[in-house]
């Protein structure tokens, strides 16, 4: 199977991080291909950044889904993409917030989100909410740095990260931690042994889960909520988005 992995920014050094760690651990049948948009921003941090990268990303996602079994959003949101890519094609999608909430859940009764910078935290608790795991959610604790220092200053980063982790264990009750930035793909290992419960990094968790899918044989349902949109003028765009609309004929 080909797995699609899209970071919805466009970092290169983050898109080859993803990389890397689905190499690790993709089963031996599984190809993974990790990319990203080539316009909007460096860095995801707001709903502002978020819509700014959606074009991008969803460009990337038509172009290329046909040669792929699945696709993975690799943004640790609620990235509106991945909703409009399971209404666009029948094959599962997945972010990465979701992925590693959903298996969290499956390891121990409570977890915690460990992210970034401070404004992330009520953008994560809506989307706890939205995944409907509000009980099982005991916080979302920010490093309080800005995305791209796991760029830039890995090894400080890793500490804040560490420490942050501890106190979400040590004062609210986490029994899981879950990473909440693709960027800190590749730590959860380390963290793990240090901290002495499941950490979990959300590219891993949706490749795992996607991987069960396809092999199991399931698509997406279109039934109703990821019905393929109806056939409408579209000003503006270029003509690889309109393409996806059912044709007028069939919008009914």
């Amino acid at each position: 199977m080909r797995v699609l992995i899209i970071n919805p920014n466009t970092s290169e050094e983050f898109t080859n991080r993803i990389q890397d760690i689905a190499n690790r651990y993709a089963l031996p049948g599984t190809k993974p291909v990790a990319v990203n948009p080539t316009s909007g921003p460096k860095s995801i941090e707001s709903v502002y950044d978020e819509i700014l990268s959606s074009v991008g990303t969803l460009e990337v996602g038509i172009s290329k889904q046909d040669q792929y079994d699945a696709i993975v959003i690799a943004c640790y949101s609620d990235h509106p993409t991945i909703y409009a890519l399971r209404e666009i094609t029948d094959k599962p999608v997945l972010g990465i917030a979701e992925a590693s909430m959903y298996v969290a859940c499956m390891l121990g009764y409570r977890f915690s989100i460990v992210t970034t910078n401070e404004e992330w935290e009520p953008l994560l608790w809506d989307a706890v909410r939205h995944y409907g795991l509000t009980e099982r959610c005991v916080s979302v604790r920010s490093t309080r740095m800005p995305v791209l220092a796991l760029e830039e200053n890995p090894e400080n980063t890793y500490g804040l990260i560490a420490k942050t982790a501890k106190q979400a264990i040590e004062e609210d009750g986490a029994e899981v931690i879950c990473l909440g930035c693709a960027g800190m793909a590749g730590l959860d290992k380390q963290l793990q042994k240090e901290l002495g419960v499941p950490v979990l990094d959300g590219v891993v968790c949706a490749l795992k889960l996607l991987e069960g899918m396809v092999g199991y044989g399931l698509k997406t349902s279109k039934r109703r909520a990821y019905a393929q949109p109806g056939h409408k003028p579209l000003l503006g765009f270029a003509e690889i988005f309109q393409k996806v609309y059912r044709t007028p004929d069939q919008a009914g």
